[in-house]
């Protein structure tokens, strides 16, 4: 495969990888508590109809589910093998859907979330601003990315070298961009939302589940770390012990929020 074309899953974080399950479930892990209290404060009405893209395991969705009982929850990914079985999915429904090709009808829901998806697409303001079209009127469109810039500034040598090489990686072959959500919310403005804002948080490694969810990324990179950076299967593994143990600590990617409403008019 080209790797100028190269997308995210096609063979980096591929569904069918044999930690891909543990990986996607640790970060879930790791954020959904911050996602929940986020959302939390919009208020969700029982019978919101709700969009959850790139739902990875499901996790949101469920949550959901539970939130807007009267309601619908679509939950999308392109790859839907890691959702829970469908006898597990109590009040939702899951699509094979990608988002950068596939659609919906304008105004079919009330609420649309994604979480760490827009920075990995290429054409993300534009992809973004086709998911608008989905809103209703006064629609909330509730958005999660991962920025790097915690990593610039670690004084621990060879987590912030394996760090900052890990978000290179990711740029160099998928067209991630781990400085998009920087930004944030000056693309939801852009787009014409309204009552705009933006937070973000900043999980940290060690032991628990972003440590794990870190090394298992760095694993699945490693051919990388070790050809392009030159990072020796030695300092690898030392960086694997690093970042789950209970003797280290460090921020990781930082998780920025931005929201904003499809104006009623």
């Amino acid at each position: 495969m080209d790797t100028a074309a190269e997308r995210y899953g096609d063979r980096l974080f591929s569904h069918t990888h044999d930690d891909e399950a543990e990986r996607l479930g640790a970060l879930a892990r790791a954020l959904d508590p911050v996602t929940f209290r986020r959302l939390e404060r919009f208020g969700l009405p029982e019978d919101a109809r709700c969009l959850d893209i790139g739902s990875g395991a499901g996790t949101v969705a469920a949550w959901l589910a539970l939130r807007c009982p009267k309601g619908e929850v679509v939950a999308t990914d392109v790859d839907t093998r890691h959702f829970p079985p469908q006898e597990r999915r109590r009040g939702w429904r899951a699509v094979e859907h990608d988002v950068t090709a596939d659609s919906f009808p304008e105004g079919s829901f009330d609420l649309v979330h994604a979480r760490w998806v827009f920075s990995h697409h290429r054409d993300r303001d534009a992809v973004l601003a086709r998911v608008v079209r989905w809103l209703a009127p006064g629609g909330l469109l509730f958005i999660e990315d991962m920025a790097g810039f915690p990593l610039e500034s670690s004084p621990h040598p060879l987590y912030r070298r394996v760090g900052l090489g890990m978000c290179e990686t990711v740029e160099r072959r998928l067209g991630t961009d781990c400085a998009w959500a920087r930004t944030f919310p000056a693309p939801l403005r852009g787009l014409g939302l309204v009552q705009v804002g933006a937070e973000a948080t900043l999980p940290t490694v060690g032991p628990g589940p972003m440590g794990r969810f870190w090394r298992l990324t760095a694993e699945q990179m490693a051919q990388d770390l070790h050809a392009v950076h030159g990072l020796t299967h030695g300092e690898l593994a030392a960086f694997s012990a690093l970042v789950e143990s209970p003797d280290f600590s460090d921020l990781c990617l930082a998780d920025v929020a931005a929201w904003g409403r499809r104006p009623l008019h």
